[in-house]
């Protein structure tokens, strides 16, 4: 199975995407300077997209989240795909389809990487088709994914300034972290976060929503509650800004605050992105 120092190997060679991220709205708190300067490096959850091709007019898109992914087809196809070795050159990949004229179907792919491309061979199976057929394969990966921002304004009820620190979210200032924010999906059609409070009520919530055209801010996003003591199991809306819209949200619990966050460097992996500043 994959494994981070392989990924990191395999992939090194992609070029680094720099984003610079300098934030001024208020006065911040030193406790918010020094966390928003955050850690070394922390890992954030991306999908990966690539357009596969067997033959000429035979293209899928290959959408991988870790080592787990789904393949499309313009003919309806739709396989799980799982990778299943990667070393310093070399990736296997392995196909199930679930649905469309081909359900039933697998088969391995093997292949090297050159720069943003993948090649290799293929062998297939179809129950009541073949056994075994061969063939050539190549796949391109986009070189751009979307990704958290460092630094986010949240508002629902109240407002905060979320800043990114150890691959999560957390409260500006909040230095024993009573509130933190997981990401499981970052797309601009599904951002799906996991909110664990422990102060001063404990609680968790599942927020949704999805990128404005824009993509700078999430407008009427959802928060629901899965766990609530004080308050009971509710939803409703949120929204949150960052990068040039950080200040289109007005207000702050505590108040909004400025936070200089050093230069953020994103390296584009295969199957995901590391930050670090």
């Amino acid at each position: 199975m994959a494994h981070t120092n392989s990924l990191s190997r395999f992939f090194h060679h992609v070029p680094a995407t720099l984003i610079l991220t300098a934030v001024a709205f208020g006065q911040a708190p030193p406790s918010a300077r020094k966390a928003g300067q955050g850690p070394g490096k922390s890992q954030v959850a991306a999908a990966v997209t690539m357009t596969e091709c067997e033959g000429v007019n035979n293209c899928a898109t290959w959408t991988f989240l870790g080592t787990l992914g789904n393949g499309q087809w313009p003919t309806g196809e739709i396989a799980n795909l799982t990778v299943e070795n990667i070393d310093n050159e070399a990736v296997v990949i392995r196909r199930a389809d679930s649905t469309g004229a081909a359900a039933g179907l697998t088969a391995v792919y093997k292949g090297t990487r050159h720069d943003d491309r993948l090649a290799g061979e293929f062998t297939s199976s179809w129950p009541g088709h073949w056994e075994s057929k061969s063939g050539n394969w190549y796949a391109t990966i986009e070189k751009s994914s979307l990704t958290p921002p460092s630094v986010m304004h949240w508002c629902a009820e109240f407002c905060r300034t979320w800043i990114w620190v150890g691959g999560h979210y957390q409260v500006a200032g909040d230095t024993s972290a009573s509130q933190i924010v997981t990401v499981e999906s970052w797309t601009r059609e599904s951002i799906v976060m996991r909110r664990t409070d422990t102060a001063p009520y404990p609680g968790t919530a599942v927020l949704t929503g999805k990128i404005s055209s824009e993509g700078n801010t999430i407008d009427n996003g959802t928060i629901t509650w899965t766990y609530h003591p004080c308050c009971g199991l509710t939803s409703r809306t949120f929204n949150a800004s960052w990068g040039s819209a950080i200040n289109k949200l007005a207000g702050g619990d505590p108040p909004a605050s400025a936070i200089i966050v050093r230069p953020v460097v994103c390296y584009a992996w295969f199957f995901g992105v590391v930050c670090g500043r």
